[in-house]
């Protein structure tokens, strides 16, 4: 059975199933184990189709389930990171600041981070080019 298209019920179905997986059946497991495979479809299917658009979406319903799809979060943050110009544009950008500021916090940091260590690469670069001439150092910005 395919699952279904639509984010929020992916997304949805991810939650109900952390929940009832790992919890006693009565009926030798065979519910908990149906809560295992829809668990694990829905993580694997949300995991790749995680871009720019649906990241802080993703966020913003699975952060108070961070123990239980560590991986899931950790993919979105990274997008998040990634696509910073396009996600902190979107009005979900406040609403993920507002509920969760640490959270936010550490995907600004992550970002500074990650320029800091564009820009002492492209430092390296025009160092090892002899300095660098202002076009050298121009095309790496550009890059």
């Amino acid at each position: 059975v395919a699952l279904p298209v639509f984010l929020d019920v992916r997304l949805e179905l991810l939650c109900l199933a952390a929940k009832v997986r790992g919890t006693p059946s009565g009926e030798g497991g065979s519910g908990a184990d149906a809560a295992v495979r829809v668990f694990e479809r829905c993580e694997r299917s949300l995991r790749d189709s995680l871009c720019a658009g649906n990241c802080l979406a993703v966020l913003l319903r699975l952060k108070p389930y961070t123990a239980k799809v560590p991986g899931l979060v950790d993919a979105a943050h990274a997008v998040v990171v990634m696509h910073v110009a396009a996600v902190l544009k979107q009005p979900e950008w406040k609403e993920f600041r507002k509920q969760y500021p640490d959270s936010a916090s550490d995907i600004l940091e992550d970002i500074a981070f990650k320029q800091v260590s564009i820009n002492a690469e492209q430092a390296s670069v025009i160092a090892e080019l002899g300095g660098g001439s202002g076009t050298t150092h121009k095309r790496l910005r550009a890059a």
